[in-house]
């Protein structure tokens, strides 16, 4: 079987490549790689073309953030209605490749900008569509993560729009369906899994940012100065206050 789709993967991250490779050719499903945008090896002149974070993201962010961009960016170049988009550390099961042409129906079915998380998220949701005993389609207020997930035009070309300057995490999804850029929907039961040994060592999102760790330790050195100066300033205040009670 097929389907078209995006797996975003840093080339270098052989153990990752080799997981996207076994989990799908397992299904008979040739992997399409994207190679990934690694925040840390961006210079200061590209990440002032592509961010305006005011220096709020971390660089792992806004890597993971123009990786997902540039594969709506090739999506909306072709005439496909949607894309699944994945990332290096998922496996797909049983259930998701049994349930792929009711996945299918229903984004074909979307009229609106449509997001469609392909697991589960926590908070008020809503069923909206039966896939299966037990399996459903749920319409989400809020959701994070941005592993595995169907996007179709509308979605992407508002994404794209918003993010034409990298400002926000990828998986903010709440943020944009309150701006009116997608619908959110998610299923009840997770139908791409996160490979637990992979996901915790990711090059597209580890941080190494000697800047941002240079800035944070200059907060907390400012946080303890003041902190010193208040505990000063109370000792004064002591002092002050027993002189008074001598005079009395």
């Amino acid at each position: 079987m097929g389907f078209y789709h995006y797996v975003i993967s840093d080339k270098v991250m052989s153990e990752r490549k080799k997981n996207i490779i076994r989990s799908f050719t397992q299904w008979e499903i040739t992997p399409n790689f994207f190679d990934a945008v690694i925040g840390k090896n961006l210079t200061q002149k590209q990440l002032k073309m592509l961010s305006c974070d005011y220096g709020l993201l971390k660089l792992g962010a806004i890597g993971c953030a123009l990786s997902h961009l540039g594969i709506y960016k090739k999506f909306l170049s072709t005439a496909e209605k949607y894309v699944y988009v994945f990332e290096d550390d998922v496996q797909l099961t049983e259930d998701f490749i049994r349930l792929q042409p009711k996945i299918q129906q229903f984004m074909n079915k979307r009229t609106e900008s449509t997001v469609l998380a392909l697991y589960k998220f926590d908070g008020l949701k809503k069923k909206v569509e039966k896939l299966d005993d037990g399996v459903y389609i749920m319409r989400s207020l809020a959701g994070t993560a941005s592993h595995a997930y169907v996007i179709n035009r509308g979605a992407a070309e508002n994404l794209l729009k918003a993010q034409t300057l990298v400002r926000i995490e990828m998986d903010a999804w709440a943020i944009y369906q309150k701006l009116g850029f997608l619908n959110l929907y998610c299923v009840n039961k997770d139908l791409v899994r996160l490979n637990e040994n992979l996901s915790c060592v990711s090059t597209i999102e580890i941080e190494s940012d000697g800047l941002n760790n240079t800035k944070i330790k200059n907060q907390k050195s400012k946080i303890k100065n003041q902190k010193s100066k208040i505990k000063n300033q109370k000792s004064k205040i002591k002092n002050q206050t027993v002189s008074f009670s001598i005079l009395v």
